[in-house]
């Protein structure tokens, strides 16, 4: 059987579409730019993928040809999954809602076809008849809501299938009233909706495969005193596990009753085994409150369970694994952050546990669910644990299919000498002008360098360029200042977060040449402050931990210039939250270099000009105050006679912000 993976690289995050058969990973890349939203196996042979922006892409995976292309709203894409029909004739792209969330959204349902991507219907409202029998489908929803008006779709399950070829989910606040919980069908021809309300509060559904069944929860009565104390678990909210049919939707029997309170025990999920025979239940057991030595906090260890309930009445034993016990967990140290989940539950196979988010498990052998007692402990060394198992294709064969998938731009060079390097420069500043949107690959700008026929990396041309100081800098610097121009528009249209990045990990855009121009004109920190000032503090450090430090440490404290840029870099490594500022201008340097370059009331002025300036730059949230940054740097002149000077000058042109 297939199986689908949506993966990528870090620059090229979510971008692609991984199906597995017989041990083979086909890839693709559906979107030139931007992430896979969602996507699913339409048929035998072919697969939907739906991007950020909303389009959408049906591709034969078997042949590896595109069959169609389609598209709906941008804003019915942002919170997605996607449905597809038994008969592959009908794709629902619908909004998707977690488990136990209680919040209420205003999801979009989008009906197509599946052969052509052709929309039939779409909409995010529900407009009622006069009586509130039938509602119809609607677009034009108005928030905040007016009488009369449509009124917004909650999805609180997965979409399934009804007799007669109609699509349901349970829709909470969706009635006339907005104030039931309830069955949703649509028909996916004249997008009429019929609505049956449930008879209890709202909770989630855990639908079987084929869409006839559903377990839920529910706050039932506590389990009677002789009853296990394996089986005394409890949901999120509710005390009981029941089992329901869906259409018409109708209690057929709880299946377990619950006592444990929910702050000790949480049930997370439900699997239903392909057969519809029985469910396995996943809990996190919570122990007592204990204090960290040390520390004031208090901390639970967690137990995660798993057992099977079947709908005879059937209870297997409640599985914990060793490996997963507190701080026990002896996998690869990136395993540890995440909770195991259920993977497999195939009828004749052991149930695969996923033992963390990039791969990974752990195993249950079916006999011992038969196993007559009420809980067992795995040890590790019964678990099976595979490192690789279920684990999506290897990243190399992804960059490289990358590689392919999205060529970078190349820069012919005639030679590696300053002639031709110098007009290669400026024809890339040419093409950064005039169209350097159509060089990004989704929020990436990753060049390659053709030197008399021989391929280079950005990063290592520019580090030979650099060490061979080869005599470019004024090219560089119209590079850098070229792209510094048009990079706000970019990132304004493209709708890219704070900024365009580079070609390795951390790194902004042509970050290389940065440095290499650094490295030739120690004098181009002026170009340096504005490169800063263009990039995601928080995320970006490239520039600030490998860019930054290298110019100080080869260029040092030199003239007054130099001295006001430290003051900047101070700031801005301040407003990215990796230095303490005061502290920083005494341990680097700068105020030592300071009095032998300034007079007190020259480096107070200095500090204010440069405090005024960088006041006027863009800052992100939260905002850094004007105060607190001033206090921040006044604070690191209390070590020496001359600071004492400089803060009372500073005191002096300033005394609102004197101590």
């Amino acid at each position: 059987m297939p199986r689908l993976e949506i993966t990528g690289t870090q620059r090229h995050y979510c971008a692609v579409a991984a199906v597995e058969q017989d041990g083979a990973w086909r890839l693709f890349k559906p979107f030139r730019e931007g992430r896979i939203r969602a996507a699913a196996f339409v048929g035998a042979d072919r697969l939907v993928c739906l991007g950020k922006t909303g389009e959408l892409c049906l591709i034969d995976w078997r042949l590896g040809e595109e069959r169609a292309r389609g598209s709906i709203p941008e804003r019915y894409a942002t919170i997605a999954g996607i449905f597809v029909a038994r008969n592959a004739e009908l794709i629902v792209v619908h909004g998707d809602k977690r488990p136990f969330d209680p919040e209420e959204y205003c999801h979009s349902i989008a009906v197509l076809r599946a052969d052509t991507l052709e929309t039939i219907l779409q909409g995010e409202g529900l407009l009622w008849s006069g009586n509130g029998s039938v509602a119809r489908l609607v677009e034009d929803l108005v928030i905040p809501r007016k009488p009369g008006a449509p009124v917004n779709i909650t999805i609180h399950s997965d979409l399934f299938e009804v007799p007669g070829g109609g699509v349901a989910f349970i829709g909470d606040r969706c009635d006339p009233d907005k104030t039931g919980y309830g069955l949703c069908q649509l028909n996916p021809v004249d997008g009429s909706v019929q609505y049956t309300p449930l008879p209890h509060e709202p909770r989630w559904w855990w639908l079987s495969p084929s869409g006839r069944l559903a377990v839920t929860l529910t706050a039932g009565a506590p389990a009677p005193s002789g009853e296990s104390p394996a089986h005394r678990v409890e949901a999120g909210g509710g005390r009981a596990i029941e089992l329901w049919t869906t259409v018409p939707p109708q209690l057929r029997k709880t299946l377990l009753r619950l006592a444990v309170p929910e702050r000790d025990l949480r049930i997370t999920a439900m699997v239903w085994e392909p057969d519809e025979k029985a469910v396995w239940v996943q809990a996190i057991r919570y122990s007592a409150e204990r204090t960290e030595p040390g520390t004031p906090w208090q901390k639970r260890d967690e137990q995660h369970e798993f057992q099977r309930i079947g709908l005879d009445g059937a209870h297997s034993p409640v599985f914990h694994f060793e490996r997963f016990d507190g701080s026990r967990f002896t996998g690869p140290a990136y395993l540890h952050f995440k909770s195991p989940d259920i993977l497999d539950v195939s009828p004749d196979q052991p149930i695969a546990i996923r033992a963390g988010w990039v791969g990974g498990a752990v195993f249950i052998p079916r006999a011992w669910c038969a196993e007559d007692q009420s809980a067992r402990r795995i040890s590790e060394d019964a678990d099976g644990f595979q490192p690789t198992a279920w684990a999506g294709p290897k990243s190399s064969a992804i960059q490289r299919f990358l590689a392919k998938a999205c060529p970078r731009p190349v820069v012919v060079v005639a030679a590696f000498e300053q002639a031709a390097i110098a007009d290669a420069l400026q024809r890339l500043a040419q093409m950064i002008r005039t169209g350097l949107a159509d060089l990004l690959q989704d929020d990436v700008l990753d060049l390659a360098f053709k030197v008399g026929g021989r391929t280079m990396t950005e990063t290592a041309f520019f580090a030979r360029l650099a060490r061979e100081r080869i005599a470019v800098g004024p090219e560089l610097r119209a590079l850098l200042t070229t792209y510094l121009d048009v990079q706000p528009d970019i990132v304004a249209a493209k709708k890219l977060y704070r900024q365009i990045w580079g070609p390795k990990e951390n790194q902004g855009a042509l970050a290389p040449a940065m440095q290499a121009l650094l490295h030739l004109d120690p004098g181009a920190h002026d170009v340096f402050r504005r490169y800063l000032d263009r990039r995601d503090g928080e995320h970006e450090t490239h520039s600030r931990d490998v860019i930054l430090e290298t110019y100080i440490a080869e260029t040092g404290w030199r003239d007054a210039a130099m001295i006001r840029f430290g003051l900047y870099a101070a700031m801005i490594q301040y407003r990215d939250g990796v230095i303490i500022l005061g502290g920083h201008l005494d341990t680097s340097g700068l105020v030592g270099a300071a009095e032998a370059l300034l007079s007190p009331d020259a480096f107070a002025d200095a500090i204010l000009d440069e405090l005024d300036r960088f006041m006027e730059l863009p800052d992100f949230d939260p905002p850094v105050p004007k105060a607190e940054l001033y206090e921040r740097l006044t604070d690191g002149l209390r070590m020496s006679p001359y600071g004492q000077h400089v803060r009372a000058a500073l005191a002096a042109r300033r005394p609102f912000a004197a101590r």
